[in-house]
C-alpha cells in the first residue's frame, strides 16, 4: 500500500467545490436579502390571486 495519498483526489476538488459554491451562494443571499424576499412574497401573491381567480371563474360557471 502507498503510504503517500493525494492530497488532491477527485473527492476532495468536488467536495470543496461543493463548499465554494454553498458560501458563494450564501454570501450573495445575505446580500440581495432584502431584494429576494420581495420577489418570493410577489410570486407567491400572484399566484395566490391566480388561484383564486381561477376558482372564482369555476364557481360562476357552475351556477
Amino acid at each position: 500500500m502507498n503510504n503517500q495519498e493525494n492530497f488532491f483526489d477527485s473527492k476532495m476538488i468536488a467536495n470543496f467545490l461543493i463548499a465554494l459554491a454553498l458560501l458563494f451562494s450564501a454570501v450573495y443571499y445575505y446580500n440581495y436579502s432584502e431584494e429576494i424576499e420581495r420577489e418570493i412574497n410577489v410570486v407567491i401573491v400572484d399566484s395566490l390571486k391566480d388561484v383564486n381567480n381561477s376558482l372564482a371563474e369555476q364557481d360562476t360557471a357552475r351556477r
